[in-house]
């Protein structure tokens, strides 16, 4: 391995590291970014919408999967959010989809 391909290796893993502890992919809590190992994921951003990476998406969808729907907040999180603000970089979108997908329409 040359110096370049261990300073981009060391680039790659850091932005890897630093992507992941923000808002990590629901299924294998890897970096939502761009495909992992490729130079793209060191420039492609995830949108807040994204909630898996391109593999998982591909799993997903190859299995047949359907619509990734996270779970409902249930009544302790939702008290303790009105305190502060809550440790899960997914409450946004979990809040989103109780609203969008409501649990009785959930088929749980």
């Amino acid at each position: 391995m040359t110096s370049t391909d261990q300073t981009d290796f060391e680039q790659l893993e850091a932005v890897r590291t630093a992507n992941a502890a923000l808002r990590p992919c629901w299924t294998c809590r890897g970096s939502i970014g761009g495909k992992e190992g490729s130079k793209l994921e060191l420039r492609e951003k995830a949108g807040p919408d994204r909630l898996e990476r391109p593999g998982c998406v591909q799993a997903r969808t190859a299995k047949d999967l359907g619509l990734l729907v996270l779970p409902a907040p249930n009544k302790r999180e939702l008290v303790t959010a009105l305190v502060s603000a809550p440790d899960d970089p997914w409450w946004e979108v979990r809040v989103l989809h109780v609203r969008l997908y409501p649990v009785r329409d959930r088929g749980v």
